[in-house]
């Protein structure tokens, strides 16, 4: 089925990814997942195999009020590099990847070709760039802890931000 919409959130962090089909019945099936590429990767995964158009974009500016953000369009070969990243580090951490996501993964499409490479966390201000071994296990063991005691996603969570030696060396904007 051909893709109707695919969006992202487009603020650092957890980003929310929307990808649509568009249904021969000229209805849409649609998956929405939020992955914190910060922590704990695959984070919650809903969706919807048969959705009428209007439904959909009602249910669509019902999620842009509530989060308080917009969405943009975006590439899907960038939203499955997201979603792969996000799987990557709930994999390497073992936490546990939402039902609903191999309930609806068909909608995304094959995922084997996508590459994530360099470290398990990447630089929070540019996103791209490995962050070094000591900074990942800092993360890694934050995380998991917070995982523990069930304040990951919640206002207790220790808001741990890592930069690249690159970002780092950029010369600060005054304001």
């Amino acid at each position: 089925m051909p893709f109707y919409k695919v969006l992202r959130t487009s603020e650092p962090g957890s980003v929310a990814i929307i990808i649509t089909r568009e249904r021969p019945d000229k209805n849409i099936q649609y998956i929405n997942i939020l992955v914190d590429m910060w922590k704990i990767g695959l984070k919650s995964c809903f969706g919807d195999k048969n959705m009428s158009k209007d439904k959909f974009n009602s249910h669509y500016a019902y999620m842009c009020g509530k989060m308080q953000t917009d969405f943009i369009e975006c590439d899907i070969n960038e939203a499955k590099w997201i979603i792969k990243y996000g799987l990557r580090i709930a994999n390497e951490l073992k936490l546990p990847i939402p039902k609903e996501f191999y309930e609806l993964k068909d909608i995304i499409g094959n995922l084997d070709d996508v590459k994530v490479e360099g470290s398990l966390y990447k630089c929070y201000m540019c996103g791209k760039n490995d962050l070094p071994e000591e900074a990942v296990d800092c993360i890694k063991d934050i995380t998991l802890h917070e995982v523990e005691r069930g304040v990951c996603g919640t206002p207790d969570e220790i808001m741990s931000l890592f930069i690249c030696e690159e970002c780092s060396e950029k010369p600060k904007k005054k304001k």
